[in-house]
């Protein structure tokens, strides 16, 4: 029995390890290249009467998330229910590992009936549609960034790319038997695409049922962008406590980095991980790398406090 016990926590520790040893870098970087007396003063001469004006704005942005969220689960169950345990999961995100806090809101709304699979699959789902959003953000923000001429044909050619991953998702909502029976077949036909994995696509496929109606899909896409858009204004009038003369464009394109950053394996809470994207994210417009991080730590306290 103890045998089985450290295989599996040698199993745990060999999973948890990459994401460690990733932040431990990111922090141990961050270290040497800042200037800690110049964070201090940053954070001293920071204006925190625009961190009282950013919290509603704050709420606002993960009002329409829940309002997302509730419409992808069918609206089967209450606002508050779905607000609150997602703020739970957010938490558990940032103790845990591996994201269990994703995890934690499948279980605790899976025991209101929908069931754990079901909740879990409805995740996914948001959580694609984030991928889709900061992917658009990024796209669409760096030609001006970078100082491309061509401003008006960079922001269409992004909003048909994320109007395709949209689209793709349409489809499968639309479709979800065809593309079930075909990853079935795909699982008989191909023994490395196991079981479990079968059973993740299609529980996610399923999900999508919801969505099988346009108007559904375009009230939930709506409800995403304006979290996304009311996010990139969260972050902005954060900003300005640090610096009264930032632009909409550093945060917006600081926002999109620092999603996809924490994406990658991390510690709980993506302590490292997410300063250090914002730190790259802000040093191209010549921030300086005492405001940037003492900017990004507010908006991580702010986040795990809220």
């Amino acid at each position: 029995m103890d045998s089985i016990n450290n295989k599996l926590n040698h199993r745990e520790l060999i999973k948890i390890l990459p994401g460690i040893l990733f932040s431990l870098t990111a922090f141990i970087i961050i270290i040497f290249i800042v200037d800690w007396g110049d964070v201090a003063i940053a954070l001293k001469q920071a204006e925190f009467s625009y961190l009282i004006l950013g919290i509603p704005i704050y709420l606002t942005a993960y009002l329409f998330r829940a309002l997302a969220w509730q419409t992808i689960l069918g609206n089967e169950t209450s606002f508050k229910k779905v607000f609150f345990t997602m703020q739970i999961g957010y938490l558990l995100n940032n103790i845990l590992p591996f994201r269990l806090g994703e995890l934690g809101r499948a279980l605790l709304l899976g025991r209101t009936g929908l069931g754990f699979w079901r909740v879990f699959s409805t995740i996914l789902i948001e959580r694609t549609f984030d991928m889709i959003l900061a992917v658009g953000l990024l796209l669409g923000t760096m030609p001006f960034v970078l100082g491309a001429s061509q401003y008006s044909q960079a922001a269409m050619v992004v909003g048909i790319l994320v109007f395709f991953g949209a689209g793709i998702l349409y489809l499968l909502a639309r479709n979800q038997d065809w593309v079930v029976k075909k990853i079935k077949k795909l699982g008989n036909n191909k023994p490395a695409f196991s079981k479990l994995k079968v059973e993740r696509v299609e529980s996610f496929i399923q999900g999508l049922s919801s969505l099988n109606k346009f108007p559904v899909f375009l009230r939930v896409f709506g409800w995403m962008v304006m979290s996304w858009g009311f996010a990139v204004i969260y972050q902005f009038v954060v900003f300005l406590a640090f610096d009264p003369e930032a632009k909409l464009l550093w945060t917006t394109f600081g926002l999109s980095v620092a999603s996809l950053g924490v994406a990658l394996p991390s510690s709980p809470s993506y302590v490292g991980v997410l300063e250090a994207a914002w730190i790259g994210a802000l040093s191209l417009f010549k921030i300086p790398i005492s405001i940037a991080l003492a900017y990004a730590v507010t908006v991580h306290i702010l986040h795990i406090i809220i």
